[in-house]
Formats: C-alpha cells, sequence, structure tokens
C-alpha cells in the first residue's frame, strides 16, 4: 500500500501508541522510524536506566547484608550492561509485534513530509512515494550539549552513560535533575566517587524543598557530593581525563555525564515546508489535541514542549487520533496532573502543586508528612528513608499535591493521580482501608496527619 490515512514520524511512545489507537479505530496506518521501535525511551532511556538501577540497588543492599568485595566483584560492568540491552531489546521486539498485530506498516526510513495538494508526501527511496492525509511528528528530543562539545569516550550524554566502557573511579555530573540523580544513584552503587554539579541553590530545583533537602541528605550519606550554586567556566579534556573549572575552582575526573536538559528534534525542512510555529524555547506550537498551525499537521510528546515524559507522550498520542476521529475538541492535559518520577535510590515521585507554589499562589492548605521509618513494610524490607507528604485545600480538602522519597513510591505516585482525576478529598482518603503491611499504609497516614488525626506517628 501506498495511500494511507494517517502517517506518523517517529516510533518512540507518543508514535506508537498513536499508531495503535488510529489501527484500532480503522484507519490505514505507516510509521517511519530510522532507529529501533521504541524511540529513546524504550531504546536508550526510561527503560535500559531502570535495569540499570536495579542492578546497582542490588549491589547497594548486598553489601549492606555484608557480602564481600570479592562476591560483589563478579557482577561486571559489562554484565549489568548487557542485562539492560536486553530489557530494551525484548520490549523493541514486542513493539514490533504489535506494530504486525494491529497491521501498521513500518518504513525503517527516515521521513520529511511534503505538501502534495490536500496531502502529505514522503519519498522512501527507490522512487517510491508514500502519501496521507494526515501526518503525526512524534520525532521526540535528543540531549542538549555542554558549551557545544561532542560527546565522546569521556564526556557523555545520557547515553554514553548507559553502555561504558569502563568505570571511572571519580565522576562528574552537570546538571541534578532526574537523568543526573539517576546516573549519580548508577555509580555511585557502582564504586565511583561521584560529585554532581547544580547552578540554582539546591539538587532537584524543579521538585518540592522537603524532597530536595530530604534527598540531598540522604545521597550524601552514600557518598555523592554536590556543587550547588556552580558556573562552569571551563571544560578541558587532556590524557582522557575531564578538568572543569568553576567558581575560581578546578576538579579532574575520567568522565564528565552531560545533564542538562533537552533539544527538540525538529527538521528544519519539515517547519520550512509547513510554516510551522515555534515557541520561544524552540518546540513546536500545537493545540491541546496536538495540531500545528498547518492543516492535518500533528506534533505530539517532546517536540510540543515539556514536561519531557514517555507517559505524557502517549497520552497525547490517544487525544490526538480521538481528535482525528471525532474532530471534537478532547480533554486538556493538566500539566499539574502528570506524575514526575526519579527512579534514584531512594525513589522519588511527585504530583500536583508545590508547597511553595501553594504558597505563592496565597491558596491556603493543610499539610501532612508521614516518614517510612514509622511503616511496618518498610522496616521489615530495610528500606527506612524518606517519607510521604501529602497537601490539602484547607476549605474544600482537595488533594493539592503529594511529594514522596522512599522504597517504591513511583508505584505510590499512582495512587495519588487516580485521586486528582476523581477529584477526590481527605474524607476518601481516610475512609479508605490500606491493606497491612504495605508500604501503601504511608499514604494514608500522611493523609490523617494533614487533618490533626495522626495514629502511627
Amino acid at each position: 500500500m501506498d495511500n494511507f490515512d494517517i502517517a506518523i514520524v517517529g516510533g518512540g511512545p507518543g508514535g506508537y501508541v498513536a499508531a495503535i489507537k488510529a489501527s484500532q479505530l480503522g484507519y490505514s496506518v505507516c510509521l517511519f522510524e530510522e532507529d529501533k521501535l521504541g524511540g529513546v525511551c524504550l531504546n536508550w532511556g526510561c527503560i535500559p536506566t531502570k535495569s540499570l538501577l536495579h542492578s546497582a540497588e542490588f549491589i547497594e543492599k548486598s553489601k549492606n547484608y555484608g557480602l564481600s568485595e570479592e562476591t560483589l566483584k563478579k557482577i561486571t560492568l559489562d554484565m549489568i550492561v548487557q542485562k539492560s540491552r536486553q530489557a530494551s531489546e525484548n520490549l523493541s521486539k514486542g513493539v514490533t509485534s504489535l506494530m504486525k498485530k494491529n497491521k501498521i506498516e513500518v518504513f525503517k526510513v527516515r521521513a520529511v513530509p511534503k505538501k502534495s495538494n490536500d496531502n502529505f508526501i514522503f519519498n522512501i527511496g527507490d522512487s517510491k512515494n508514500i502519501t496521507s492525509k494526515y501526518c503525526i511528528l512524534a520525532t521526540g528530543c535528543s540531549p542538549r550539549k555542554l558549551m557545544d562539545m561532542e560527546f565522546d569516550e569521556n564526556i557523555w550524554s545520557s547515553k554514553e552513560a548507559m553502555i561504558p566502557k569502563f568505570l571511572p573511579k571519580d565522576l562528574i555530573i552537570v546538571g541534578s535533575g532526574a537523568i543526573g540523580i539517576e546516573y549519580a544513584s548508577i555509580y555511585n552503587a557502582l564504586g565511583a566517587n561521584v560529585i554532581v554539579f547544580e547552578t540554582q541553590d539546591r539538587i532537584l530545583p524543579q521538585f518540592d524543598k522537603d524532597i530536595s533537602s530530604e534527598a540531598k541528605k540522604i545521597f550524601e550519606k552514600k557518598g555523592i557530593k554536590f556543587e550547588l550554586n556552580a558556573t562552569i567556566e571551563k571544560i578541558n579534556k587532556k590524557n582522557k581525563s575531564v578538568t572543569v573549572n568553576y567558581n575560581n575552582k578546578e576538579i579532574t575526573s575520567e568522565a564528565l555525564i552531560v545533564s542538562i536538559g533537552v533539544v527538540p528534534n525538529i527538521d528544519k525542512d519539515i517547519t520550512d515546508e509547513f510554516s510551522l510555529n515555534l515557541d520561544k524555547s524552540g518546540y513546536l506550537e500545537t493545540t491541546n489535541e496536538g495540531m500545528t498551525n498547518y492543516n492535518n499537521l500533528f506534533a505530539i510528546g517532546d517536540i510540543s514542549g515539556g514536561p519531557w515524559l514517555a507517559h505524557k507522550a502517549s497520552h497525547e498520542a490517544i487525544n490526538c487520533i480521538n481528535f482525528i476521529k471525532t474532530k471534537k475538541n478532547t480533554h486538556k492535559i493538566l500539566e499539574n496532573n502528570i506524575p514526575g518520577c526519579i527512579y534514584s535510590i531512594p525513589q522519588i515521585a511527585s504530583i500536583g502543586f508545590t508547597e511553595e507554589q501553594l504558597i505563592s499562589k496565597n491558596i491556603k492548605f493543610k499539610k501532612g508528612n508521614f516518614p517510612f521509618m514509622a511503616n511496618g513494610k518498610s522496616q521489615t524490607i530495610n528500606n527506612v528513608h524518606g517519607f510521604v507528604k501529602t497537601l490539602f485545600d484547607e476549605k474544600t480538602g482537595e488533594l493539592l499535591g503529594a511529594h514522596l522519597i522512599g522504597p517504591d513510591v513511583t508505584e505510590l505516585i499512582s495512587t495519588f493521580g487516580i485521586a486528582m482525576t476523581a477529584e477526590a478529598t481527605e474524607e476518601d482518603f481516610i475512609n479508605t482501608i490500606f491493606a497491612h503491611p504495605t508500604l501503601s499504609e504511608a499514604i494514608h497516614e500522611s493523609v490523617l496527619s494533614a487533618f490533626d488525626k495522626p495514629i502511627h506517628f
């Protein structure tokens, strides 16, 4: 087939989900992906890093149980990396199967749509053209460079850090957001001396201040060092080492990870061809349904701006296809209701407003906090760091935000996501029976704490 209803450029969690949904609704669909299906998330981001973190946590726990260094040395860097690659490979094959199951034709080429009357046309080589009525761009983002320095064997983006050729004795990480903190946890557990640079006055600056403070304390106890309010003035590479000059100081390490954000993968040929509008940060401007300023041309996921999360891209994909089908405006995705997770050791998860945001908005609120130290399940698994913090509207009892740090909190956060979607109040939490012993009991106790009804702390 050369003519399709919908053509999708990019096979990540936005693109492939859009393809499946469109096929389920009866559209003929093709998808262009020049690399592996699953995109950065599945192949070079979300999935393999979580495998690395799982291995790192296993090593850290093993040390706590007294396993000897000789025993732990049997777990090699190559072994850990190979397990992470296998996880990605398995899931990428799964996406390939889903494409076949849903009769989606996949072209493994770099695709650039052109105008063709009221349709889009793609040249895929050998004088073959593909046309479609609708086009969805889902090409994602790439790591932002530091001082325009190329990534190589010593200066790493998240991709190079995922498949290292050696384990650095000393490691510098620039940026204390999710990616920087996750890699700090990985390499710290593997035995590297890790130092993290942050331009602001606290780590994890997008998160609630209590989370930032607690995380820093825990990470420092593990041996991770931080340089806050750091201004990097110069970077030099010499003899397979990297020297960083900052705040009139100097430090040298064997490797440096750059985690200072991303830039959109937006082809200039496409923006010029369709005269697409970009925002001041260079991302494509779209409606709630993903439509650009050119008719029937949509953009979803990272290229339309943050938060740069796989689950947000997938949700936008469903919104977009539903709009194409019904021509009715779909619901606006509320950024405040999108959970943010960091799979560090310990994990961090957040949804809704931070305490600082509520104060700045002059919203009166009640605050609850329950430490995992007082949770039975935490004690049984020997993981008692962190807490659950909850924020409620003082008058209505509406859940305004939840901020967690501790064991498996990336699994617990969805409870708060459902509550916010369902507009649950504190009474719904209080009257819910939580199973014992579970980590989720900390949710219940935090809510009780917010309304001066604590039981176990």
